[in-house]
């Protein structure tokens, strides 16, 4: 079942529930304000609008992610790989270390493993005395340490490529070591993620188990709801935010831990750095087409002996058969559109047998209200 079945349905059953109940006002009365044999009626507006509730979650557009490669301060940068302005992928080698030192070692090292091997051969020919034991034991640990030293420097050998993380575009290149403006080491190559924005949001630690990387979101404009991108979440970090970047807000009177979550978007067009956003799960709502002009439950339309539709309204606090005009049916949601004979703020109610012209009617929200 698609999303937009599923909330087409979900729809219906509220505009159903919100039928009966003021069928059941009417049928038995209120406890507080009612009138015996009194009609209870609806507003048409209040029947076929309706809003689908999701939870959203405010972001704000930002460049980004740049992921930096710095330099082990151990090693030297032998050969970089790329410039400004390559685009790279999860795995793209970026720079190599100079291994010659490395390899020196190693062979130095096998060598000296060589020459303890060597003396340990030596010294059991000689005996079996707890002195020769000794100096043997002794030779087998410096073979031991010598072989992890080998595969520290071997390690070093194998990993002499930097490899990128992250599918992007190589915003910075340095040849040389310096420090950025914190103090930091300059990277040896900067990448930037693949898009011109993502959004960065915020969730609650009572709401963060509702979102998940992965999910599909609808990213919805703050000025006008109608203005909106897709997206997925790409990731949600473990940490709370720092309490000194409003790490937390008030949330039924108590204080919550906040974590920032990212959007990254399927299209940027339209959208500004620092622009604020709302940020909702997609599940469908988009899809749904508001339809213009008055939509109305089938059920709503009644037929006079000559087969001509009306509905059951009111006028001057009584009930009336109003003639409705009656145009296309929108076999999914069950509706028929009106094309004359009711306004939006008309008041319906069910048709029924025991429903006469002249009885009184009443507005159901002024009783709830």
């Amino acid at each position: 079942m698609s999303k937009t079945t599923k909330i087409i349905i979900a729809i219906i059953l509220i505009l159903v529930l919100l039928a009966g109940g003021y069928f059941a006002w009417r049928k038995w009365g209120g406890s507080t304000g009612a009138v015996e044999d009194a009609i209870y009626m609806q507003k048409v507006s209040d029947l076929t609008s309706y809003s689908f509730s999701v939870d959203r979650y405010s972001g704000v557009v930002e460049a980004q992610k740049t992921q930096g490669y710095k330099c082990d301060p151990q090693r030297t940068v032998e050969e970089i790989y790329v410039a400004v302005g390559d685009e790279v992928k999860i795995g793209t080698p970026l720079f190599r270390y100079d291994v010659r030192t490395a390899e020196n070692s190693i062979e130095s090292i096998k060598l000296d493993i060589e020459g303890l091997s060597n003396e340990i051969e030596v010294l059991r020919s000689g005996g079996n005395s707890t002195e020769i034991q000794l100096q043997i034991s002794e030779r087998e640990l410096e073979i031991r340490q010598k072989q992890a030293e080998l595969e520290r420097h071997q390690q070093e050998i194998d990993q002499a490529e930097v490899l990128s993380t992250i599918d992007g575009v190589v915003k910075a290149v340095s040849q040389e070591i310096g420090k950025d403006s914190n103090g930091g080491d300059l990277p040896v190559v900067a990448v930037t993620e693949t898009g011109e924005f993502r959004v960065k949001g915020k969730v609650s630690e009572q709401t963060i188990g509702s979102i998940s990387p992965g999910m599909e979101v609808i990213i919805r404009s703050r000025v006008d709801e109608n203005t909106t991108w897709a997206g997925k979440i790409g990731s949600i970090e473990t940490e709370p935010a720092s309490q000194n970047n409003n790490g937390y807000y008030e949330e039924s009177g108590e204080k919550s831990s906040v974590y920032p979550f990212y959007v990254q978007l399927d299209t940027t067009e339209g959208l500004m750095l620092g622009q604020h956003v709302f940020i909702e799960p997609d599940y469908g709502q988009s899809e749904i087409e508001i339809k213009e002009g008055i939509w109305l439950d089938m059920s709503f339309i009644a037929y006079d002996d000559a087969g001509n539709p009306f509905v059951w309204s009111a006028e001057r606090g009584k009930t009336v058969k109003v003639p409705v005009e009656l145009g296309e049916i929108d076999e999914n949601t069950y509706t028929i559109q009106i094309l004359s004979g009711l306004t939006e703020d008309s008041l319906i109610t069910w048709p029924d047998e025991t429903l006469e012209e002249g009885m009184k009617a009443i507005d159901i929200s002024e009783v709830w209200e």
